[in-house]
């Protein structure tokens, strides 16, 4: 993987810093009413609540149990209603109802508490817990009124919709004012017979959206491919390079909008670099070598290099059929050269402009999930496809997919398409040199959408959320949260790791990186994934799909990383996905398994990590691990186990000893045993 897709890759690792260098006002939603279920939740203005005091270093905390919230004065709730219904009947008949809290005898608004509001919604057979149905859960205090506030789920309404289906079709939906919204995402297919250690063809790509008011919206996107052309093309002696580089800006104006439907235009301006020829992926080839070499646009022995200004335009109109379905109807047009080449050797054919109509259907069936299917059909004059003959013509794009929130603010998307253009005027661009299959993986961060609810960590589950040492977990730091770890062991292996949880449930690995020694015996598999004194960068993230701290029978979650050894004899990257479960079977013990697989061009790595953490008192925890491998290449792999010891000073701070034959920690080091035992240390700062 070249430096620039580095480079793209560390741009989007950093996004959560956006968190908190653009912290944009969060909108108030109006909350969905779920009728005969209660719902509470604070209003403004709520009094802060002071923290826990600092723990007496003399005394200290449980490790096993969550800081104790403050001591606070007991609450009298007073109905105050919506000016439709009395407190004698709080039913409301579906509407909400306000009730305040005050301390006995003080109504004074500058009082601490005095004011701290919580409201109900109800439908008109459901009686009000704090009426008479349930008294004893009623909140006694402004500290358990908030802890309630904040233990329900977020609403519905909080959930955002999508405002593209697939990469093809834009629909009318936009952000609301203020919004920050930041996407990454690649296309991958098979790997091409040209680059038999690459991990396949891949397009790259970011994208920023903004809401600067409720009806205009601002986009910035990047993207890059610069994998050879899938197939060989028979009348070039030398196959040609191909790098397809794309950076702009879009806007997206509201023109209307009703109950049920949106209107919006949508427009482009894009630099699209296409270089051609000069770089040799031959067969066999492990690394591309820059070389005097074919394009596809001429016969020169030279490449071609082009700077293309393109855009695109387009008219979304979605419409909500029902609570659940949404039809978005999109045409449109993309304006690309239909030559190449001018000046360096002779023009030769490319794709030129094409009007185009699409349309596409989501389905929402519950609120964290999206189904949706799209098709965009180009009616000419120019094209979107070629083949391996240089035959250019036009092929309709289609994508089916799903997007699963796992809170308001972080979601998944994957996706099957042919197509493989990822900005406004390319995405109706299938794969260069031969139409397939490919599939799609994206990630979703809207930095202003409500966050799950944070739950109270004892100092031992916030040891589980960072993680094993070779055996990971399905927790993750509280939101805000930000995780550096450093290790070194006795045959030279060191890394590091830097990572911010820009939710509750989701941690991104801003950067991992080191590098390994003390390999023997070193395999062709080890030399380019993993060789000696060969740095490696990972970048990526952790989510928890359902967690046992919110009454999951265990937690369950998913962590995948992308990146390469950046030894210059390699150059070669990898993809690295897992699964996690965690069970915390009594206070002392918590068990842990987590499939796992190193998905790489040479081979692919499988294993199954089963661990425990048991806690020996209040400061030490003992951690064995073993890696189950599946050796697709026997050489290259093998089990591996580890015995650590850890210390938990404070709420912060963790320290690892270790005993392993592991070649290293991270990602495929994990999945690589070897006969050599390395004793090594880590440290964990957890702020």
């Amino acid at each position: 993987m070249p430096a620039p897709r580095l480079r793209l890759l560390l741009g989007v690792a950093f996004s959560p810093l956006l968190h908190a260098l653009l912290v944009l006002p969060a909108r108030a939603e109006p909350d969905t009413i779920t009728p005969g279920r209660p719902r509470w939740e604070l209003v403004p203005p709520v009094a802060p609540i002071e923290p826990a005091a600092t723990p007496d270093p003399g005394s200290p905390q449980d490790p096993l149990s969550p800081p104790a919230p403050p001591p606070a004065a007991p609450l009298v709730w007073e109905a105050a209603g919506d000016g439709s219904t009395s407190s004698t009947n709080p039913t409301a008949g579906g509407r909400r109802l306000e009730w305040v809290a005050v301390e006995p005898d003080d109504t004074d608004p500058a009082t601490p508490f005095s004011h701290a509001l919580a409201k109900v919604a109800s439908d008109s057979t459901t009686r009000l817990a704090v009426e008479n149905a349930e008294p004893d859960k009623t909140p006694k205090t402004a500290a358990e009124a908030l802890a309630l506030a904040r233990s329900l789920p977020p609403p519905a309404s909080s959930y955002l919709p999508l405002l593209r289906l697939g990469l093809a079709v834009p629909t009318a939906n936009q952000l609301e004012s203020e919004a920050l919204q930041v996407v990454y995402g690649q296309i991958s297919g098979p790997n091409s017979d040209l680059l038999v250690a690459g991990t396949g063809t891949e397009n790259y790509y970011a994208r920023i959206d903004v809401g600067l008011t409720r009806r205009l919206q601002l986009s910035g996107f990047y993207s890059q491919a610069d994998d050879p052309l899938f197939a060989r093309i028979p009348s070039k002696p030398i196959q040609p390079g191909n790098v397809w580089e794309v950076y702009g800006g879009a806007a997206q104006w509201q023109l209307g909008s009703g109950d049920s439907w949106a209107l919006a235009i949508t427009g482009s301006l894009e630099q699209f670099r296409v270089l051609s020829g000069g770089l040799d992926f031959g067969p066999g080839t492990v690394a591309f070598r820059r070389v005097v070499a074919n394009n596809i646009f001429n016969n020169s022995l030279q490449k071609v290099e082009t700077n293309n200004i393109v855009g695109s335009i387009g008219l979304p109109f979605s419409w909500q059929l029902n609570r659940t379905l949404q039809l978005s109807f999109t045409p449109g047009a993309s304006f690309l050269p239909a030559t190449q080449g001018a000046g360096q050797g002779g023009a030769g054919t490319f794709y030129g402009t094409s009007i185009t109509l699409a349309a596409g259907l989501s389905w929402r069936p519950s609120p964290q999930l999206n189904l949706f299917v799209s098709g965009l059909l180009p009616l000419g004059p120019g094209t979107n496809s070629f083949d391996a003959n240089l035959n250019y013509s036009r092929v309709p794009i289609y994508t089916a997919g799903l997007n699963y929130a796992i809170n308001p603010r972080i979601s998944l998307e994957g996706s099957i398409t042919n197509g493989f253009g990822a900005s406004p005027a390319t995405a109706l661009l299938a794969l260069p040199s031969q139409e397939q299959l490919l599939y799609t993986g994206r990630f979703v961060y809207s930095i202003q959408a409500e966050d799950s609810p944070p739950i109270a960590m004892s100092r031992r589950q916030r040891s589980l959320a960072i993680g094993g040492l070779t055996v990971n977990t399905a927790m993750v730091p509280p939101e805000g949260s930000v995780q550096i770890s450093a290790n070194a062991d006795t045959l030279g292996t060191q890394f590091g790791f830097v990572g911010y949880s820009g939710s509750n449930d989701f941690q991104f690995q801003i950067w991992g990186g080191g590098k390994y020694n003390g390999i023997d015996p070193v395999t062709p598999f080890l030399n380019l994934y993993a060789s000696n004194n060969g740095f490696t960068q990972r970048f990526g993230g952790k989510a928890v799909a359902f967690s046992q701290l919110r009454g999951a029978p265990f937690s369950g979650g998913g962590r995948i990383t992308l990146g390469r050894n950046e030894d210059p004899n390699s150059l070669q990257g990898y993809t690295f996905a897992e699964v996690m479960g965690t069970w915390e079977v009594t206070p002392w013990l918590a068990l842990n398994a987590n499939p796992k697989m190193a998905w790489a061009g040479l081979s692919n790595l499988f294993g199954l990590g089963l661990s425990a953490n048991v806690q020996l008192g209040r400061w030490f925890q003992f951690i064995p691990e073993v890696n189950l491998v599946a050796e697709e290449d026997t050489d290259s792999a093998g089990t591996s186990g580890t015995a650590a010891l850890r210390w938990v000073p404070s709420d912060f701070a963790m320290v690892d000893v270790y005993v392993s034959n592991a070649i290293g920690l991270f990602d495929i080091g994990q999945l690589v045993g070897q006969s050599q035992v390395r004793f090594g240390g880590r440290l964990t700062l957890l702020f």
